[in-house]
């Protein structure tokens, strides 16, 4: 199925998730919850561990991470600050763990090489340019220790008849989706480097995903 163009824009991205922070929690109830229980299984979170989330949103899946890595580092970053104020807000009650969030670009991971031994990202390809696949996936080989794992979560093109509705929305109201849009990144992981481990396709209230499970 065709990949709709995007184009890379930090300021209007911010602007976007600006407006839909306040009820992005509900949002992903609805039509993310399985991805994110998968993302959490697939990861097999050793305590101890040193632990990147990239794009970590309202921290829904991050609050997960610290509760399961208490005396490990945990960094979750992100492009919103509107999204991580809530994260923020999520996570106050586990102030006696090891994590820190803070603003950071996927394109540009601010991390010497070999840092993690696990890196996380969850519907964040969907809003960005395909031209920056590569890019963004050789990051993440880059920061990830040797035999480190990579758990990607993606707004995918689904394998039912009821999930090209969400094609349908992507394609000709983009804005009722902040611009996201079905893509497929399991070839650029291979690309990079990685060895795809697990790759399944999720239907969730018709909203398709695809959650994969990489190592370095």
């Amino acid at each position: 199925m065709e990949l709709l163009d995007r184009t890379f824009d930090k300021t209007a991205i911010r602007k976007n998730y600006k407006h839909v922070a306040w009820f992005y929690d509900f949002w992903s109830l609805l039509t993310e919850n399985k991805a994110a229980n998968h993302v959490i299984d697939f990861s097999e979170i050793k305590d101890g561990e040193s632990i990147l989330e990239v794009a970590c949103g309202t921290g829904i899946i991050f609050e997960k991470i610290v509760r399961r890595n208490p005396n490990g580092k945990n960094i979750g970053i992100d492009l919103s600050p509107d999204m991580l104020k809530r994260a923020k807000k999520k996570l106050q009650k586990l102030q006696g763990s090891n994590f820190q969030l803070k603003e950071g670009d996927a394109r540009h991971l601010d991390f010497v090489d070999n840092s993690f031994d696990l890196v996380i990202n969850n519907f964040m390809l969907d809003l960005i340019p395909a031209g920056l696949f590569d890019k963004i996936a050789g990051e993440f080989f880059r920061v990830l220790k040797p035999g480190g794992r990579l758990i990607i979560s993606t707004f995918a093109f689904g394998t039912k008849k009821v999930n090209k509705f969400w094609f349908w929305v992507a394609k000709y109201f983009p804005d009722l989706l902040t611009g996201c849009r079905p893509v497929s990144f399991r070839e650029n992981l291979i690309n990079a480097g990685f060895k795809i481990e697990k790759d399944i396709q999720i239907s969730q209230n018709t909203f398709p995903a695809e959650v994969i499970r990489a190592r370095k």
